[in-house]
């Protein structure tokens, strides 16, 4: 018989306790170096993406998507809504929000399925902006270095702001002033409740989300971002019903031809995306 004593198991435990620290220290030195190799590194240009512009045959301008507004200038609704479901803890953490991480991985662990992500809207962004579609383990160190290199060189105000301007709404537009426009007929800024949450729902999977596309289903996505707005403490459950009751003005099809016209180019992108080997579903959905 093997005999274990307390003394045994105390000694095992605090090896495990030091190889721990030890292990904790190598990571924070590691992410400290990286860090501040990151600081000294050249600023990223944030500011010009998904910018585009469409000209007819004879080469005059037809259309364009490149405006760009102060985070001043957008509606605290569309910044609640954004924050609450796509990363609560934005202005806490310095681009990764470790704990959402570990919690993401236990659960799709326990699941074995991929039901959480623990992607911040820094690295959301940063992916956006300078990464291809591979999915390897060189192209989310890329995402990580990059992910530092806008909190290092950045305010979270800025990075939100470069964010919001650039994600895509659907049918074409990029970024929350173009998208509100589009949608409701105004500025970003005069979005109320109801309407921030149905924008704010689109990104996700703008071929099932956007209310053009499929109305019920974007209802349902945006009850859950009222629902998230109501468990992190923005608004109350009168304020959620309220808003979900409102009767929506969308006025999306008011520029049907010209938002047609993108929309076949968009579509044929898609199409010629969809047959190449290595670029996924999921990536394509979102577009």
């Amino acid at each position: 018989f093997i005999i274990i004593t307390i003394g045994d198991i105390m000694k095992f435990a605090k090896k495990v306790l030091i190889f721990l620290i030890i292990l904790i220290a190598i990571f924070f030195i590691t992410y400290l170096g990286i860090y501040l190799y990151a600081k000294f590194s050249d600023k990223l240009p944030i500011n010009t993406a998904n910018n585009y512009y469409l000209y007819d045959k004879d080469n005059n301008l037809y259309t364009m998507n490149d405006k760009w507004i102060k985070l001043d200038d957008m509606s605290d609704n569309i910044i609640n809504a954004t924050l609450s479901v796509e990363d609560k803890n934005f202005y806490k953490h310095h681009g990764f929000d470790f704990l959402r991480i570990i919690k993401a991985m236990f659960t799709n662990l326990k699941s074995r399925k991929t039901l959480q992500g623990a992607s911040t809207i820094s690295q959301q962004y940063a992916k956006n902006l300078f990464l291809d579609f591979d999915k390897t383990w060189s192209r989310k160190i890329d995402e990580a270095f990059l992910t530092m290199r806008l909190e290092s060189h950045y305010s979270k105000d800025e990075i939100l702001e470069g964010y919001l301007n650039t994600i895509n709404y659907g049918h074409g537009m990029y970024g929350i002033e173009n998208a509100s426009e589009f949608y409701f007929n105004k500025k970003a800024k005069d979005l109320d409740l109801a309407e921030a949450a149905m924008i704010t729902g689109i990104p996700k999977s703008p071929s099932n989300y956007s209310p053009l596309v499929d109305f019920d289903t974007a209802k349902k996505r945006q009850l859950l971002i009222l629902n998230t707005l109501v468990e992190n403490g923005i608004i109350s459950e009168s304020e959620k019903d309220n808003a979900y009751n409102e009767e929506l003005n969308i006025v999306g099809e008011k520029n049907k031809e010209e938002s047609s016209t993108i929309m076949y180019y968009h579509d044929a992108v898609m199409s010629e995306l969809d047959t190449i080997p290595g670029i996924p579903k999921s990536l394509i959905e979102t577009n």
